[in-house]
């Protein structure tokens, strides 16, 4: 995505804006004449790339004849689609337009994500992130680290919210489970907090075993987020070392939806897999 990143709130607006806008019959070059915009202003709302104005909105609204409901709702939408996250306490270490992904993990219903290497962020122990970022720089310091540690644990609010606690289903390779990540302690750390998530929170997670060989998805890891509006389309999330990549074509998405059922068509039952993680978890004693 390129320019300003869409935050989910700006997404989902400019969605309304564009269903409005067809609604009332009108082209891009129509309704940007009628609300006195440019057209790359429009475009830019309607793929929720731009800053959400209210005036912008409201010479939206009165070119589409918008009805008092409906104006009401789109205002309210609006006003939310700039509020602050709770992740901009996390400004100071945030990674490059990991907010974007961010806003989008904390609107969805469910994540369906694939994992060759690592345990996903979402699902690790303090120990396992923080030796992971360790790691990844060992430059890095101290102060910084602890905040990224601290991000990564409250993402995990997610999973345990009392209203509609996020659905996620999980498929790992058997490298994420092999790859040690710290010492013996954090790797059974680790694997029991997984087993745990998959007893207490709405946690599904299929093991890939090597001996499935060959596989779709060998190009690497992949996240597809869905969401309970209907008017909120599916979009991937691909974190890889050129920068986040977020596949939202229907093409793309169905490409990904596809290569993740038959990633769990080939990986290890559920009840199969953790009988496996907790074998595993004896060979890190």
């Amino acid at each position: 995505m390129a320019g300003m990143a869409p935050t989910m709130g700006r997404r989902r607006l400019g969605g309304v804006l564009k269903a409005l806008r067809l609604s009332a019959g009108l082209s891009n070059e129509q309704a940007r004449r009628r609300a006195g915009m440019s057209t790359a202003k429009l475009s830019r709302l309607e793929t929720g790339h731009n800053v959400v104005l209210l005036k912008d909105i409201r010479a939206l609204l009165d070119a589409y004849n918008a009805d008092d409901k409906t104006r009401k709702k789109v205002l309210e939408l609006a006003q939310a689609a700039e509020q602050r996250g709770w992740w901009q306490e996390f400004d100071d270490v945030l990674p490059t337009d990991f907010d974007l992904y961010l806003s989008v993990e904390e609107a969805a219903a469910s994540l369906l994500i694939f994992e060759t290497l690592i345990v996903p962020g979402l699902l690790q122990t303090e120990d396992y992130a923080r030796a992971w970022l360790r790691a990844e720089d060992p430059g890095r310091p101290n102060a910084e680290l602890e905040r990224l540690v601290g991000l990564r644990m409250a993402r995990q609010q997610a999973l345990t919210r009392e209203t509609d606690p996020l659905t996620v289903w999980a498929v790992l390779d058997e490298a994420v489970f092999r790859r040690r990540v710290g010492s013996p302690e954090v790797m059974r750390e680790q694997l029991e907090h997984l087993l745990t998530l998959c007893e207490s929170t709405k946690l599904t997670v299929q093991v890939l075993p090597f001996s499935a060989g060959e596989h779709v998805a060998a190009s690497g890891s992949f996240t597809l987020v869905e969401f309970a509006e209907p008017t909120d389309p599916e979009i991937g999330y691909v974190d890889c070392a050129a920068g986040n990549v977020y596949p939202e074509k229907p093409a793309q998405v169905r490409r990904l939806k596809t290569n993740f059922h038959h990633l769990t068509s080939t990986a290890l039952e559920p009840l199969k897999s953790l009988s496996f993680i907790r074998k595993l978890q004896k060979e890190f004693m």
